[in-house]
């Protein structure tokens, strides 16, 4: 007994090709969805992790790049483009040291002082190094710099602490100022975070269902439109 089967090889071609088409906008649908997931898990651990005085820190941890249909990459990270002082996230990530950028130290604020009342708060605008515009170790908000120690706040009468300014006796200084920023030659900064290794684990676990997902969607809007 013959059997003769016929196969319908163009259509089976035409399938094939439709699949084809479709995967690079799945592929770059599920990249940028499991991008924002990464960015989303990564933003929780650092909020878990640290002690954030500004939101705008979270919104550093962001995608890069964007993955295109011609470019199937997409970059995830720490966006370090800030004005002022450098971004400090990298540091908490790795552990390492900060160095002076200007000058020989590092101006410290101390904690429980007018620069930074508490540990959650963020030195106010007024006392910030720039903004105390400092003119031969004397600045704004009655503050002068002592080399090697740090910067100081008037809180006493003014003649008591222009002797102290200059050369008076220790129990002048201590009466009439405060120590509000502590001069160090550099700064410790030991790992607090595990940023890297939140994001990679949602882009090992979620990418390939969120691909699936992307190229079922896919097919079956190619399907609906023909």
């Amino acid at each position: 007994m013959n059997i003769k089967a016929e196969v319908d090889v163009d259509g089976v071609v035409k399938l094939c090709a439709t699949v084809l088409r479709q995967l690079p906008y799945a592929a770059n649908n599920a990249i940028t969805r499991t991008a924002k997931e990464a960015v989303d898990a990564g933003q929780k651990e650092i909020a878990a992790d640290l002690q954030l005085r500004k939101r705008f820190i979270l919104n550093r941890i962001k995608i890069l790049q964007y993955s295109k249909v011609g470019n199937l990459t997409a970059i995830i990270g720490i966006d370090t483009k800030v004005q002022g002082a450098p971004l400090l996230l990298g540091f908490f990530e790795e552990g390492g040291t900060k160095e002076p950028t200007k000058g020989p130290d590092i101006a410290i604020p101390l904690t429980g002082e007018a620069a930074r009342p508490s540990f959650s708060q963020s030195v106010p605008t007024s006392l910030r190094y720039t903004n105390l515009q400092f003119d031969n170790r004397r600045g704004k908000k009655r503050t002068f710099i002592i080399p090697g120690v740090g910067i100081f706040q008037r809180i006493g009468a003014g003649a008591a602490v222009s002797r102290a300014f200059h050369g008076g006796s220790q129990s002048d200084l201590d009466n009439q100022t405060v120590l509000i920023y502590s001069f160090q030659p550099s700064a410790k900064l030991p790992q607090h975070t595990h940023l890297r290794a939140a994001m990679v684990k949602v882009i090992g676990e979620r990418f390939n269902a969120i691909f699936s997902e992307e190229f079922t969607k896919e097919i079956l809007k190619k399907a609906a439109r023909t």
